[in-house]
């Protein structure tokens, strides 16, 4: 059953993390998105996932780049210096603090819900929401930020819905997951501690009492004909792809690439 508050909780979940965060490496930006650090702070791993994007999205230097979800960062620290044009939306406050930090050339951050994009119609060449879909409960949810980003983006252009768990394979998925941790630990030892989590200030305080909410996301499933489906339903081209060759869950997860129609 899906929980009522399964965005604040969210939300709560990587504001907390990246309110722990002090300093502004790839490692940071990695357990800010709740990715295993052992694993995703790997430059050459994340360097071929932001060529994956670029090539699939097809962004280049030319062109204005929209990412729905971007959380503090991780995808725009490779992303923004390789766009002409970059803005990063996320439900998350201080997550998109630090992403402001970075300073990256080009790049803008905002704070917007993905189903409500603050954008008017035909204005970016690509848009991106990757590894995001995870979090959502229901395929609705997800129908609803590809509507807007279709919306958004100039007819004939792209939309890369990325890295999204495949429903068919779930239970060869998670026995994948155990194996990388495995591996992980062989080679690294155990999960680097936790940053501490500082007190609360006193409107944290107040709203955590009025509205109680555990900080946690949860991984979510989909099938692939929902993508499919969705496309014919929109009158987008769509073609589902592999995730990036050096990612460890290859053929455990996919991608979804919609093409805005252009009439």
């Amino acid at each position: 059953m899906t929980s009522p508050n399964w965005q604040d909780s969210s939300r709560v979940f990587f504001d907390l993390r990246a309110a722990q965060v002090k300093e502004l490496k790839l490692s940071d930006l990695c357990y800010v998105s709740g990715r295993e650090p052992r694993l995703w702070s790997d430059e050459r791993l994340h360097a071929d996932m932001i060529d994956s994007i670029l090539d699939q999205s097809g962004a280049s230097k030319e062109s204005s780049l929209l990412e729905v979800g971007c959380a503090s960062g991780f995808l725009a620290w490779g992303l923004a210096p390789r766009v002409g044009q970059y803005l990063g939306l996320d439900v998350a406050p201080r997550a998109i603090n630090i992403a402001k930090k970075l300073g990256l050339p080009g790049a803008e951050f905002r704070v917007a819900d993905g189903t409500k994009l603050p954008i008017a119609d035909n204005v970016f060449d690509s848009a991106i929401c990757y590894d995001v879909f995870t979090n959502f409960p229901n395929f609705a949810i997800g129908e609803a930020i590809i509507r807007e980003m279709l919306r958004v983006v100039k007819p004939g252009s792209r939309v890369l819905v990325g890295s999204i768990p495949d429903g068919g394979k779930r239970e060869q998925y998670e026995k994948r997951v155990a194996q990388v941790m495995k591996e992980l630990d062989a080679r690294y030892g155990p999960p680097p501690k936790a940053p501490d989590i500082p007190a609360l200030g006193m409107l944290d305080k107040m709203r955590r009492w009025l509205r109680p909410v555990q900080p946690q996301i949860v991984c979510y499933y989909f099938n692939r004909a929902d993508f499919l489906q969705l496309g014919e339903k929109l009158g987008a081209g769509v073609e589902l792809a592999d995730i990036h060759s050096m990612n460890p869950y290859v053929g455990f997860r996919f991608n979804a690439i919609f093409t805005k129609n252009r009439q």
